[in-house]
């Protein structure tokens, strides 16, 4: 037997995407699918379907666990798009929410979505919200969810390999994190423009996050009492982040891609 795929990417972040049938292990199939040396290849497996007349989009990280993918809404965004399921603008469904998105000219998709430090959503087994607090080594360490958990690290440079490899893993599986975390790098590289590197949860390095650079962007326009539009740097592309005020929602823009195509052997 075999499985039709669809391979995409957004800013670097890569995914096979399937259509959802009945019967299918969708855990078991990002295990393997998502290998970049025995299956396809990518940072997890997007799994789509026409639902209520919105678009149903599962993510499933390359070790089967299920999570909220921004990168991910982006290709499937594309992806129903291109084979003609919808239109401009639509509803996607993702996990709990419903994401208004839109696509314009050269495939650039704006997604809508919100942000909160609410220790109980990201979640933390912190009382109070992490916001710009002391952490291990580092002076300005936030933790907010926009959609999957993220802890923010503020620093005057990226790091290099052997303090990110070393230290991310341990911040992703730390106590105070009841589902992991994932972890954004993030340097101010000028007024409203962030650089970042990314480590997220039941990963590892990707080369994009959208969820990340949307959280990255919140939490620089928090710390400066401000809305506008920020542009985020990731490694594999660039996105920008819009709010009218950091405690507002949040629209993100970014390019996507359909790579190739082709049938997966079961």
């Amino acid at each position: 037997m075999t499985v039709p795929f669809w391979k995409l990417q957004s800013i670097g972040n890569d995914f096979p995407l399937i259509h959802i049938e009945d019967g299918m292990d969708l855990p078991e199939l990002a295990i393997r699918m998502s290998d970049r040396r025995f299956g396809i290849g990518g940072d997890g497996l997007l799994a789509v379907k026409i639902e209520d007349g919105d678009l149903r989009l599962r993510m499933f990280n390359p070790d089967g666990t299920e999570d909220f993918c921004g990168n991910g809404i982006r290709c499937a965004v594309l992806h129903a798009h291109e084979i003609g399921w919808f239109g401009n603008s639509y509803i996607v469904r993702h996990l709990d929410q419903h994401i208004p998105v839109r696509i314009g000219s050269d495939h650039i998709v704006t997604t809508l979505n919100g942000a909160t430090y609410d220790p109980a959503v990201v979640p933390t087994n912190s009382t109070d919200e992490l916001f710009r607090q002391p952490y291990r080594e580092y002076r300005a360490v936030s933790s907010l969810s926009t959609g999957s958990t993220h802890t923010i690290i503020q620093v005057d440079k990226l790091p290099e390999d052997e303090e990110f490899f070393r230290v991310s893993p341990l911040i992703e599986m730390d106590s105070l994190f009841p589902t992991r975390t994932s972890i954004i790098w993030t340097q101010v590289f000028a007024p409203m423009h962030l650089k970042i590197r990314i480590w997220e949860r039941g990963v590892g390095e990707t080369l994009g996050c959208g969820t990340g650079s949307s959280a990255a962007a919140m939490d620089y326009l928090r710390a400066n009492a401000t809305g506008g539009r920020v542009q985020v740097d990731n490694r594999g592309g660039t996105v920008f982040a819009s709010a009218p005020t950091w405690d507002s929602q949040i629209n993100l823009e970014g390019q996507a891609q359909t790579v190739y195509s082709g049938s997966f052997a079961l």
